[in-house]
């Protein structure tokens, strides 16, 4: 359901305001949390452990998953054949499901071995090679709609030749970018076959994985409860039970965890950090580098945003270096394509130093030297409703601003349909060739709704380079035509941070995944 667009008036609404409403928030936060039912104390044995979400799951099959709950909940329930390794950067690809790989001399050829004796949960069975082609020509198939198709859109195709082999032959040497996407969330996460032409539709909402939970329940709008997987293949989890709650505001979710009803909450809103400090009893984890890499889409397909002059105007327009400032110590200035953690990132090329004289020079030449009306596009989850209300505060000195707040399980939907000037989402990944997918013709992902046959040659050689050298020079000059363009702007990067209680052991936000995603639960125990 749409929510009506922020007055004008309200554009003036800072950090800072939204600071003091969070401070009367702590104040009244017991009466608050009184109408909350964590369901008792938690039990000591094995433990249970209790980790607030900002909104509730959607969709936790691989081809269909659009959120971070949905993911942070899938991680635990469903593996890969590769993980990522974010202790150095850029990110690698390990073991998981596979036991090992192999890259042929071309680069055209993957083949995997796999770990032997896996179980799903359910008792559907053993994990085999026949779950992994499934999976991949499930993503490949067009009435399936999958997400990730564009990620292994290069497969040409699959062969099994025993149960514990996967032969995948590519039409381009791209093996090794595919390695990367498979270390990624979604298509790289492998569910029962079995299970998915069992359950249909509802293996949405009920995944069937190999990993060291299993999905037990879901009650819309409250919570969903993992439970530790008895035969799971690796190192049984330290905890028997994870409960997700579902508390969109973080300042409640942090007087929770100041009880002692929750264990963990990801700090994801503007002055949540600030509220955090007067917990007691926890630590925060923070990530080492930013890289939850923050857009502003801009819809080269509608008028006016369609002359390139305009889209500079407004560029220029952008005082990017004080609105990370002002957002607070979460967000990092970065205007670039590629957040910092991500192989040849960089902003060197970011030309649209902060000038309203520019702008308006711009504008002018244009044909619009009073401006025109622009539908700014956001919602209110994490930080863009902060981040709206700045770039707002920044373009109306140059344009009439419209804000229009959409509710967070319509924004995909929303923003395909083309109908907005500008949107603000953010995008994680790991690889210069996930990003590649905001941009290249044919995409799902193609936010900004623009084509270029130019830009996706340099995808293409970017992806398919066979040195270092020479993918970082590709990716080097992606990032240079994207802003050049000028179809899209980064409103900084923000950093990965948790509140966690005292008590709880084993857990480290590594460095490129948003918050959560990126923690292994499994790893978790109670001192």
């Amino acid at each position: 359901m749409e929510k009506r667009a922020t007055k004008k008036e309200n554009y003036g609404f800072s950090p800072g305001d939204r600071l003091k409403a969070i401070a009367v928030a702590w104040a009244i936060m017991g009466v608050v949390l009184s109408g909350i039912t964590f369901g008792g104390p938690i039990a000591v044995a094995g433990g249970r452990l209790r980790v607030a979400i900002e909104g509730d799951v959607v969709n936790m099959d691989p081809a269909g998953m659009l959120h971070s709950t949905d993911w942070l909940i899938s991680m635990q329930i469903m593996e890969g054949l590769v993980e990522l390794d974010c202790s150095s950067i850029p990110c690698k690809s390990c073991l998981r499901l596979a036991e090992s790989y192999e890259i042929s001399d071309d680069a055209k050829t993957i083949t995997f071995k796999l770990r032997r004796g896996v179980q799903f949960h359910g008792g559907y069975g053993e994990f085999t090679s026949e779950d992994v082609a499934f999976n991949f020509l499930r993503h490949l198939d067009p009435k399936v709609a999958s997400r990730g198709r564009p990620q292994v859109q290069d497969i040409d195709r699959v062969e099994t030749p025993d149960k514990y082999t996967v032969v995948v032959h590519l039409k381009n040497p791209t093996g090794y970018p595919l390695l990367r996407n498979l270390a990624w969330l979604t298509i790289g996460e492998i569910p029962s076959k079995k299970a998915v032409e069992k359950l249909g539709d509802k293996i949405k909402l009920h995944p069937i994985g190999t990993g060291p939970f299993y999905f037990d329940s879901w009650r819309p709008g409250e919570k969903v409860v993992l439970k530790k997987f008895a035969d799971y293949w690796g190192t049984a989890a330290k905890i028997d039970e994870i409960e997700f709650w579902v508390l969109p505001e973080e300042t409640v979710a942090l007087g929770a965890l100041g009880k002692g009803d929750l264990d963990i909450v990801p700090i994801t809103q503007p002055g949540s950090w600030q509220v955090a400090q007067t917990v007691k009893d926890i630590h925060i984890l923070e990530a080492s580098t930013a890289a939850y890499h923050n857009h502003l889409y801009i819809n080269v397909g509608k008028p006016p945003m369609d002359d390139i002059k305009v889209r500079r105007a407004l560029m220029y327009a952008l005082d990017l270096k004080g609105i990370a400032k002002r957002l607070g110590p979460q967000v990092v200035y970065w205007p670039s394509p590629l957040p910092s953690a991500v192989f040849a990132a960089t902003t060197e090329f970011w030309k649209y130093d902060y000038n309203l004289d520019k702008a308006r020079q711009l504008l002018a030449e244009a044909g619009y030297p009073k401006g025109f009306e622009l539908e700014l596009l956001y919602t209110t989850q994490q930080f863009y409703e902060a981040m709206a209300l700045e770039v707002a505060n920044c373009w109306k000195k140059i344009v009439d601003v419209k804000l229009k707040q959409v509710e967070r399980a319509l924004m995909y939907k929303t923003i395909k349909k083309y109908e907005h000037h500008a949107a603000i989402w953010t995008r994680t990944r790991f690889s210069p060739s996930l990003y590649s997918q905001l941009y290249i013709t044919g995409s799902p992902s193609k936010y900004m709704n623009y084509a270029n046959p130019k830009l996706d040659e340099i995808i293409l050689k970017g992806k398919t380079a066979t040195t270092e050298e020479e993918s970082r020079r590709y990716w080097r000059e992606f990032q240079k035509f994207i802003i050049d363009e000028a179809i899209c702007a980064w409103i900084g990067d923000n950093k990965s941070q948790m509140a966690v209680r005292n008590r709880v052991k084993g857990l480290g936000p590594t460095s490129i995944l948003p918050y959560m995603r990126l923690v292994y639960l499994r790893d978790a125990y109670f001192e």
